[in-house]
């Protein structure tokens, strides 16, 4: 719904910017505590199978219903926050492939799978901002494409085998399984928390891309999509070569993505043309969409094996909890930096906060010991 935004702004006068943008960010919200219980019954009470299905049908049921009910926009964001449960069913899907991928291929195939995340993205960009033109509820028709991995999931999606640690944690407490009673890496938790601060940092370039346009008269919700589809697709590529570039730049991978993505927005926070916003969306994409995949890599290989589902599902709810609070992470930005619109504001912020993120990384050293 990124590239929608302002167009529904445009058509409800009377919500305030950030009630509107409740849209896009609310079921992450509610996709927190969804996540985090998943997470811990994942695989053990509940089958991967199970979530994966029933997340993924919510989704374009509730994704879609919008379209049609739409009397008030309560009737909206209740949908939305039902699209946020579903979000959180599917959260366990790097838990689903650490659990079913030998650990020597785990890194191209999260690749992939990120990769393909954001093959969606990318032409989900440019076709909201298109429907968007014909009226600000038309985008929610989107989320009919979801039909097609439930059936996917229903007639190809395995349960991978349990382990001895799986046996042994289904007959357990879930409260005993928690990374502060068995002895987790300190490394665990500042993975949980950059991703969350990333996140927040990271989402107002695509949620307000069509505003920051619009303020600096340079273009449509339309290009605004194409702009979020260029981010998608850069994050395509990288994830493809994923595992070539973590060899290439081994203990430092994390924070060279992050000074380049700061070098990304300070492009479109200083030359905020069309090229310079293309730009920036690349190097973005890029930085933001390899960190992703290199959380849960390193996660996998620095969490106990019995909190492993758990704090790779942890990464995700810092992600979804990220994506919520950048709406106020905007209100922040433009109370600090005082720049031409809270969106210019937030992105001077965003430009800041990661060349912060990449300082402590170099000198933290916080990828994990080679084992």
């Amino acid at each position: 719904m990124n590239a929608a935004v302002q167009t529904m702004m445009d058509a409800w006068p009377e919500l305030s910017a950030t009630t509107v943008r409740l849209v896009t960010s609310l079921p992450s919200l509610i996709s927190l505590p969804i996540t985090i219980f998943i997470g811990s019954i994942a695989g053990k009470k509940l089958s991967y199978r199970f979530c994966a299905i029933l997340g993924t049908a919510l989704i374009a049921i509730a994704g879609v219903a919008p379209f049609f009910l739409h009397s008030n926009w309560m009737m909206i964001l209740f949908f939305r926050a039902l699209v946020g449960i579903g979000v959180g069913f599917v959260a366990m899907r790097n838990s689903l492939i650490i659990k079913s991928v030998p650990e020597e291929n785990q890194a191209a195939i999260i690749g992939y799978g990120s990769a393909l995340m954001n093959a969606g993205g990318t032409l989900a960009g440019p076709i909201v901002g298109f429907l968007a033109g014909f009226g600000w509820k038309v985008p929610f028709l989107f989320d009919m494409l979801a039909i097609i991995p439930v059936l996917m999931m229903v007639f190809f999606l395995k349960e991978p085998e349990k382990t001895e640690v799986d046996k042994a944690s289904a007959h357990t407490d879930t409260s005993q399984n928690s990374p502060k009673k068995t002895g987790n890496n300190w490394r665990v938790y500042y993975y949980i928390i950059m991703q969350f601060v990333a996140t927040a940092a990271l989402y107002p370039l695509l949620s307000g891309m069509s505003t920051y346009m619009a303020d600096k008269q340079i273009g449509s919700a339309f290009l605004a999509g194409i702009s979020n589809s260029v981010y998608c697709l850069a994050g395509v590529l990288i994830n493809l070569v994923l595992s070539q570039l973590l060899k290439a730049l081994r203990q430092y991978t994390l924070p060279v993505m992050c000074l380049i993505f700061s070098v990304g927005m300070g492009i479109l926070v200083f030359f905020p043309t069309v090229p310079a916003i293309m730009t920036g969306a690349v190097l973005m994409g890029i930085t933001f969409n390899t960190m992703m995949s290199v959380f849960q890599l390193y996660n996998g290989k620095t969490a106990t094996a019995a909190t492993v589902t758990l704090t790779s599902t942890l990464l995700i709810a810092a992600l979804s909890l990220g994506n919520f609070m950048s709406v106020y992470f905007i209100n922040l930005c433009h109370a600090i930096f005082h720049r031409s619109s809270d969106i210019e504001s937030t992105y001077f912020g965003s430009m800041i906060l990661y060349l912060i993120m990449g300082i402590l990384a170099f000198v933290l050293k916080i990828a994990p010991e080679e084992k």
